[in-house]
């Protein structure tokens, strides 16, 4: 019996120094979740100009200082076509762009957000004029395509 307590105890003793929850090697404290809303309109008409907007939270406050806000942007079934538009800070944590759909039809676009070392990405359909219900194709791509366009943008 003596023998199995003095295995069992320095195990048991080196075990409870290791066992601290604060201290796992290699993680901080989790940050704040990035928020990113998209603010542009879901319907708008053939060649009028849109802004592309979003606002960029953290913890309730605005972000003004995103490393990179790029919204890409395709008609439904097309995303290998997809536009990256860069935007800009305009204030309060919003970020802006522009652009002109020249038909009609159902677009998404998502927000390629990155700030304070976190990336998200909300998508939004924006439906332009009055398409033909027959000619919308689902979108069912894979986020990681945009991903893959992103890498290609930011040249990383």
């Amino acid at each position: 019996m003596k023998r199995l307590l003095g295995w069992v105890l320095p195990i048991l003793l080196l075990a409870a120094c290791g066992t601290n929850g604060n201290d796992t090697a290699g993680a901080g404290e989790m940050p704040e979740e990035i928020i990113v809303e998209i603010n542009t309109a879901e319907q708008t008409e053939v060649a009028e100009n849109v802004v592309l907007s979003a606002t960029v939270t953290q913890g309730g406050e605005a972000v003004e200082d995103a490393d990179e806000v790029v919204y890409e942007v395709w008609e439904s079934g097309n995303r290998d076509d997809s536009e990256m538009i860069e935007a800009e800070h305009v204030e309060d944590g919003v970020y802006e762009a522009e652009t002109v759909f020249e038909e009609e039809g159902l677009y998404y676009m998502q927000a390629h957000t990155t700030a304070r070392r976190l990336h998200v990405m909300p998508k939004q359909e924006i439906t332009v004029g009055d398409p033909d219900p027959g000619s919308i194709v689902p979108d069912d791509t894979d986020d990681s395509q945009g991903m893959d366009k992103m890498n290609e943008h930011s040249g990383h």
